[in-house]
């Protein structure tokens, strides 16, 4: 008999994915340095999340 692989389970939270900020309101410096470092957490966690699906599917032996 041949084992086949079974997936871990599938945690939640990589299901829901981040929320992409809108643009900025106006395009004054102070708007779009506010809209970078937004902009740059949301980046951050899609990497997070990306990380997270990596680690989940090696985990498939």
């Amino acid at each position: 008999m041949i084992e086949t692989p079974a997936m871990p389970p599938l945690p939640a939270a990589l299901l829901v994915p981040p929320l992409r900020p809108a643009p900025p309101a106006s395009g004054t410096p102070q708007a779009l340095l506010e809209h970078a470092a937004e902009f740059g957490r949301y980046v951050g966690a899609l990497e997070q999340q990306n990380a997270a699906w990596r680690t989940w599917a090696g985990g498939i032996k």
